[in-house]
C-alpha cells in the first residue's frame, strides 16, 4: 500500500510503499478502496488481494505476493495472479506467475521490474492455454511527504500472436487528513479498454485506448 501506517497522513520514505512494488504489507494490515482491490497482510512476508468489483460480476480473482529477500536497497518477491470470468463471457482467463524486484535509489525514488509467465485460457470447457511472457515496470517518486507520483507499465506477448497493447498508468496520489486519512488517486491509463456501446451482443466492442483513473483508498 502507499501508507506507512493508519495513524499517519504522511509517507516517511518510499520503502513503505507496497502497492505496485515488490514490497508487502505487514501482518494484519488491510488496504481497500472504492475501485482498488482489497489487500491483506497474511504474514509479514505474504500479501493477498482480490477485487470485489470483479467478484460481484462473477469474475473470481486473487493475487498473492511473497517477499523472499529484502535489504536496505533491494526487495525480491514471487507473485501469482488468477482471474476467470463465467456466465458465457468471451473474455479469456488469466494466470500469471513470476518475480518482482524493487530497487530503492534513495528515500524518495523506487524502481520496480518484473518478469512473468502469462497464461491465457479459453472461458469455455474446452480450455486451450496460450503461454506468453509479460514484463512489468514501475516508478514511485515521493514529491513531498503527502504527494507521490506513480507510473506503471505491463506488456504481454505470446509466440505467434500480435503483441498486446501495453497497459500504462500514470497517477498522482495525495494523502489527506479528511475521511480517516483518505488517499486520493488521480491519473490516466493507456491500454485496451473494450466497451460495448449498443445492446447487440454480437456487435464488436468499441476500443477506448485512454481512460481516466479516479480512486480513493485507505489502509488499516
Amino acid at each position: 500500500s502507499l501508507a506507512p501506517s493508519p495513524a499517519s497522513a504522511t509517507w516517511r520514505n518510499v520503502r513503505h510503499v507496497a502497492r505496485g512494488t515488490a514490497e508487502v504489507l505487514e501482518k494484519g494490515e488491510l488496504t481497500f478502496g472504492v475501485f482498488a482491490p482489497i489487500a491483506f497482510g497474511v504474514t509479514d512476508a505474504l500479501t493477498v488481494q482480490s477485487s470485489p468489483i470483479f467478484d460481484l460480476l462473477l469474475i473470481p480473482n486473487i493475487t498473492a505476493r511473497y517477499r523472499f529477500y529484502r535489504n536496505s536497497r533491494f526487495v525480491l518477491a514471487a507473485t501469482a495472479h488468477y482471474k476467470q470470468a463465467f456466465l458465457g463471457t468471451t473474455q479469456p482467463g488469466e494466470f500469471d506467475l513470476g518475480v518482482l524486484g524493487t530497487l530503492y535509489i534513495n528515500d524518495s525514488v523506487a524502481l520496480t521490474g518484473g518478469l512473468l509467465v502469462a497464461q491465457r485460457f479459453s472461458p469455455t470447457k474446452d480450455i486451450a492455454f496460450q503461454t506468453g511472457a509479460a514484463l512489468y515496470g514501475a516508478a514511485h517518486v515521493l514529491l513531498s511527504p503527502k504527494d507521490m507520483l506513480m507510473a506503471t507499465a505491463y506488456m504481454r506477448s505470446s509466440p505467434g500472436e500480435t503483441s498486446e497493447r501495453p497497459l500504462v498508468t500514470v497517477a498522482w496520489i495525495r494523502q489527506l487528513r479528511i475521511i480517516f486519512n483518505m488517499h486520493l488517486v488521480l491519473g490516466v491509463s493507456y491500454g485496451t479498454f473494450p466497451l460495448r456501446t449498443n445492446s447487440d451482443e454480437n456487435a464488436p466492442a468499441t476500443d477506448f485506448p485512454v481512460w481516466p483513473v479516479v480512486d480513493a483508498w485507505w489502509r488499516y
